[in-house]
């Protein structure tokens, strides 16, 4: 991933894989992928705010050349979801949004809660159909949590 148009494309096709997982009863797998789609477009909107749109490809000689960027590429490779919000600049604005918005409040609720990286090491089963059909429907929507992130 080197800019925020391929992380960005990277995430759509993440949050396609899951929608496909879901729709053949493996709502684990989607759960877990679905989270890493929301990672993915968050790490765009930090490259875009950020002004460093190659801040992900550690063969970029200008984005190497930004003093501190080592340990700046090492913060953000975490997969904390509530961290890239923060970095993103959107945190505020999304606390602000989920008190009138009730698909964020519930991505909130069903992602920025329970989602992390090691939900692959969670036995199978352990999601709800319900809720991953829910957290699906926030994402894919037009106004969903992807596109939400997208336009701010």
């Amino acid at each position: 991933m080197k800019n925020p148009t391929e992380i960005k494309k990277i995430a759509k096709q993440r949050l396609q894989e899951a929608k496909i997982l879901y729709m053949n009863g493996m709502c684990d797998g989607a759960f877990y992928l679905a989270g890493y789609s929301v990672e993915l477009a968050l790490k765009a909107k930090i490259c875009e705010r950020l002004g460093i749109p190659n801040l992900f490809d550690e063969t970029d000689s200008n984005a190497n050349s930004i003093k501190g960027i080592g340990e700046i590429r090492k913060t953000l490779k975490t997969h904390n979801l509530f961290i890239l919000l923060i970095f993103s600049g959107l945190k505020v604005k999304f606390d602000n949004d989920k008190a009138t918005n009730k698909d964020l409040a519930k991505a909130n609720s069903l992602l920025f809660n329970a989602w992390d990286e090691n939900a692959r090491y969670k036995p199978c089963g352990h999601m709800l159909d319900q809720d991953v059909k829910k957290l699906m429907i926030l994402l894919l929507d037009a106004s969903g949590i992807i596109t939400w992130i997208e336009q701010n």
